[in-house]
C-alpha cells in the first residue's frame, strides 16, 4: 500500500512538472512571438523605406530662390505673356484655390516660370506609371504668381491634370518646407503616381515649400 502511494505520488509529480514546463513555455512564447514579429515588421518598413528612398529625387540647377516674384515686375511679365504663342499640352487645376493654368511642354522655350507654370526637367508626365509630375511656379502678388495661393491647401485637398485627353486626380498628403539653396530634395512613396508643386514658402524669404500629391 505504502509502495502504491509513492507510484500514486511519483506520477501526479510527473505530470504536474509536466504541466508546469508547459506553462513556463507558453509563458516565454507569447512574448517571443511577439518579440519575433515587431522585429519582421521593422525589417519589412525598412526595406520598404529604402525602396523609397532610392526613388527620391534631387533636382539640382534650378533657380529656387526666384520663386517668388514681386508686384514691380507684373509690368515686364504681362509684356512677356503678350509676346508669348502658347501651345498647351494641358492644364493643372485645383478647384480649393481656383487655380487653373496651362502649361507647355517641357521642350518648349516657354517652359520657365517668367511665363507659365513650369514642368522640372527632372519631371515625367502624368501619363507614367509610378511617374513624378513636378510644376513649378512664382509665388508673391505679381502676374505671375500662379502658386500663390497654395499655402491655403491643407492635407486632403484634391488637384487635377489635364494631359492628353486624358484626366488625372490627385489628393494632398504631404507639405514640408526646405531651405532655398538651388535644390529640391522631393521624398515621395515611389510605389505611386504623384504630382509634385514648388514655390516660395508664404511670407518667408528663406524657404520653398513643396506638396505632394498622389494619385487617387
Amino acid at each position: 500500500m505504502q509502495k502504491e502511494n509513492k507510484n500514486t505520488k511519483s506520477q501526479l509529480f510527473k505530470v504536474g512538472f509536466f504541466f508546469l514546463i508547459i506553462g513556463i513555455l507558453v509563458f516565454i512564447s507569447t512574448p517571443l512571438k511577439k518579440l519575433k514579429n515587431e522585429v519582421f515588421e521593422e525589417m519589412k518598413l525598412a526595406i520598404f523605406q529604402q525602396s523609397i528612398n532610392e526613388e527620391n529625387t534631387t533636382i539640382n540647377d534650378i533657380n529656387t530662390e526666384n520663386l517668388e516674384v514681386s508686384v514691380e515686375n507684373n509690368e515686364q511679365a504681362k509684356q512677356n505673356d503678350k509676346k508669348a504663342n502658347y501651345s498647351y499640352i494641358g492644364e493643372l487645376s485645383i478647384p480649393k484655390i481656383k487655380l487653373r493654368r496651362g502649361f507647355v511642354s517641357k521642350n518648349s522655350k516657354y517652359n520657365n516660370i517668367e511665363y507659365n507654370v513650369t514642368i522640372a526637367k527632372e519631371s515625367s508626365y502624368p501619363d507614367k506609371e509610378r511617374g513624378n509630375f513636378i510644376l513649378m511656379a512664382h509665388s508673391g502678388n505679381a502676374y505671375i504668381s500662379f502658386f500663390d495661393k497654395l499655402y491655403k491647401l491643407e492635407l486632403g485637398d484634391e488637384a487635377t491634370v489635364s494631359y492628353e485627353a486624358k484626366t488625372y486626380k490627385y489628393k494632398l498628403t504631404k507639405v514640408y518646407n526646405q531651405p532655398k539653396t538651388g535644390q529640391v530634395a522631393i521624398y515621395r512613396d515611389a510605389t505611386k503616381k504623384t504630382l509634385t508643386l514648388i514655390t516660395c514658402t508664404h511670407n518667408d524669404d528663406y524657404n520653398q515649400t513643396i506638396y505632394i500629391f498622389e494619385a487617387i
